[in-house]
C-alpha cells in the first residue's frame, strides 16, 4: 500500500501520502510481521515430487532446480531465446529484459540435465520442431500456459508433501550453488537480483556450508593447537556422507555437487563418498 501511494504521488494523482506527515514517516512496516521461508526441499523429496508430477510440471521442476528462475520467467520461456550450438545442443537461456522482475537481461547457462529434458519438448505430437515464438512450457501446441496452481497443488498432495511452494525450488537451487562452494556473486547473477544484499537475505548459510565452515576452523585450531585437538577429522554432515575438497585438474573441468547441480564457474570439486 505504501509503494502504491508514492506511486500515485509521483503520478500526480495525489499530493501526499498517509504513511508521511510534513516529510516525516508517520507509519512504520513491522519487519517482523513476515517470517522469512526457509523451506528446503531433500533428495528423497525431489524424487517423490518428480513421480507425482505431470510431464508439463516435471520439466518446470527441473528448470527452476536447474537454473533458480522464477516461475513467470519459465512460463514465458519461447524457443527463440534458447542459444544452441553447432550441433543443435542447448546452451543458455537468453531472459530479455521485458521478461524479468528486475528488468535485467539475464543469460543463464544450460546443464546436462536440463539439456536432455529440453530435447524431449522441442517436438510437438507429430514430431516436427517448435517454432521461435512457441512457448518452451507451454502446452502440446506449443501455447503459453499462464499458471499452474492446480497442478501444483495436486502433485504435491499425491507426493505428500507439506508447505512446498513453488518459489522454495529457487532458494533450493541457490543454496545448493553455494553448497557446491559457488561465489555469492555468482548466485546473485543466477538469481537476477539487483544487489548482492537482496542474495545474502534470500540464502543466510546453509547447514552444509556452516559445517565445512567449522571443519576449516578446528582443523586451523589443531595446526597452531596440536594438542587440543589431537585426532581432528572434517565433521560430517547429517545423512552420512564425509566430503572432502580438491583442486580440479582443469578449467574444462565441470563441477558437480552431490544434488547434481552444475554452477557456472568454480575453482574446488566437492568429492563425496557415502559411509
Amino acid at each position: 500500500m505504501r509503494h502504491f501511494f508514492n506511486w500515485a504521488v509521483a503520478q500526480g494523482y495525489r499530493d501526499d501520502t498517509p504513511y508521511k506527515r510534513h516529510g516525516v514517516n508517520v507509519i512504520r512496516l513491522n519487519s517482523r510481521a513476515e517470517t522469512e521461508r526457509t523451506r528446503r526441499l531433500p533428495a528423497d523429496e525431489e524424487e517423490r515430487l518428480l513421480a507425482a508430477a505431470s510431464d508439463h510440471l516435471r520439466a518446470l521442476v527441473i528448470a527452476a532446480l536447474s537454473t533458480g528462475c522464477r516461475l513467470g520467467e519459465l512460463l514465458s520461456l519461447q524457443w527463440k531465446q534458447i542459444q544452441f550450438d553447432s550441433s543443435g545442443q542447448a546452451r543458455a537461456f537468453l531472459l530479455p529484459a521485458s521478461k524479468t522482475k528486475t528488468h535485467e537481461a539475464r543469460l543463464l547457462p544450460i546443464g546436462a540435465r536440463l539439456r536432455a529434458m529440453l530435447e524431449m519438448r522441442r517436438t510437438d505430437a507429430d514430431g516436427e520442431p517448435f517454432g521461435p515464438d512457441s512457448y518452451v512450457f507451454g502446452n502440446e501446441v506449443g501455447e503459453s500456459i499462464a499458471w499452474i496452481s492446480w497442478e501444483w497443488r495436486r502433485a504435491c498432495a499425491k507426493a505428500g508433501l507439506v508447505d512446498l511452494h513453488f518459489h522454495d525450488l529457487r532458494r533450493e537451487f541457490a543454496c545448493r550453488l553455494l553448497e557446491s562452494r559457488a561465489e555469492l556473486h555468482d548466485v546473485r547473477d543466477f538469481l537476477g537480483h539487483a544487489n548482492i544484499t537482496t542474495t545474502s537475505r534470500y540464502l543466510r548459510s546453509t547447514p552444509l556450508r556452516l559445517a565445512h565452515a567449522l571443519s576449516l576452523l578446528e582443523a586451523a585450531q589443531s595446526r597452531l593447537f596440536p594438542t587440543r585437538f589431537p585426532h581432528q577429522a572434517d565433521p560430517q554432515p547429517e545423512g552420512g556422507s564425509a566430503e572432502s575438497v580438491e583442486p580440479l585438474d582443469s578449467e574444462e573441468d565441470e563441477v558437480v555437487s552431490r544434488e547434481g547441480v552444475e554452477p557456472s564457474t568454480n575453482r574446488l570439486r566437492v568429492c563425496c563418498s557415502a559411509n
